[in-house]
C-alpha cells in the first residue's frame, strides 16, 4: 500500500465524516476520492486554554488505495503544542519579545520556545514568500504586501494577509487555523519541506 500524506482539515469531526462519506475529500496522491478508514492514535495537544484532545481520522483512496491522516487544523505536524500556541509565539517574537518572555506568557519551557523561534527565523523569508503566494492565489486583486520591518514580522504579516484572503474566499477560520492548513501543518518542520519550495 502506498505511503500516506497528512492532510489538514477543519477541526470539526462531524464535517470530516460527512465529507468523507460524500466523497468530497480528494486524494493528494492521485486525485481520487477518500473514504473513511479507521483513526490515527488519539493525541493530547497543549492548547492555549489547557489540554486539547484530537483523534485524527484516516482516509483511504478508492482509486490508488493509499491511506492518509486527516489532521485537524488546530495542530502542526509532530508538535505537542497547538498551532495557536506556536502562532502566538511567532506574533510575540515578531513584535520584539524574547523567547524567555514568550515562554513565561505561554507557560512553556524556554528551550521549547527558543527552538520554535530558531526554526521560524531560519525560514522566515521563505515562510513570508509562501504565504504571500497563497494570498495572491486566493485574492487576485491583492496589492503588494508591505514589509513589516524584520524577517519574523514579515512572515507574521504574510500569514495574516493569507489568512484574511482565505477566510474571505473559503469561509471564516482563525488565522492560526489557516496557518496550519496553508502550510500543510509543516510551519516549523524541516526547512527543506516541499511546502516551502519556491
Amino acid at each position: 500500500m502506498p505511503e500516506g500524506i497528512v492532510l489538514i482539515v477543519e477541526n470539526d469531526p462531524e464535517r470530516v465524516e460527512t465529507d468523507l462519506a460524500a466523497g468530497l475529500v480528494a486524494c493528494p496522491r492521485c486525485g481520487g476520492r477518500l473514504a473513511c478508514w479507521s483513526f490515527a492514535r488519539r493525541r493530547t495537544l497543549r492548547g492555549e486554554a489547557g489540554p486539547l484532545v484530537v483523534r485524527p481520522r484516516r482516509g483511504r483512496c478508492r482509486s490508488c488505495r493509499s491511506t492518509h491522516v486527516l489532521l485537524p487544523d488546530v495542530a502542526l505536524l509532530r508538535r505537542v503544542d497547538a498551532a495557536s500556541v506556536i502562532g502566538r509565539a511567532l506574533m510575540d517574537a515578531a513584535a520584539g519579545a524574547g523567547h524567555r518572555r514568550i515562554a513565561g506568557r505561554l507557560a512553556r519551557p524556554a528551550s521549547t520556545v527558543r527552538g520554535w523561534l530558531r526554526r521560524l527565523r531560519s525560514a522566515a523569508a521563505r515562510i513570508a514568500a509562501h504565504f504571500v503566494a497563497w494570498a495572491a492565489r486566493l485574492d487576485p486583486n491583492l496589492g503588494p504586501v508591505a514589509p513589516a520591518g524584520n524577517a519574523l514580522a514579515d512572515a507574521a504579516e504574510a500569514i495574516g494577509v493569507a489568512a484574511r484572503a482565505a477566510s474571505l474566499r473559503l469561509g471564516p477560520r482563525s488565522a492560526f487555523s489557516w496557518m496550519s492548513a496553508l502550510s500543510a501543518g509543516r510551519l516549523i518542520s524541516n526547512t527543506n519541506s516541499p511546502w516551502l519550495a519556491a
